[in-house]
């Protein structure tokens, strides 16, 4: 039973990591897409004047 317990443990431990890693790397992702979007709508707008 103390085995099982452990194994449980051990995965509901990684699958909270990996969720948090998920989660930090969709907010920073989203900001870069957001910047790069910014900075090329930018060049955009000083070719085209």
């Amino acid at each position: 039973m103390s085995e099982l317990k452990g194994s449980l443990l051990g995965v509901i431990l990684v699958l909270i990591l990996f969720g948090t890693l998920s989660a930090c790397l969709t907010a920073a992702f989203s900001s870069m897409t957001s910047s790069a979007t910014s900075q090329v709508a930018e060049v955009i707008d000083q070719t085209s004047v």
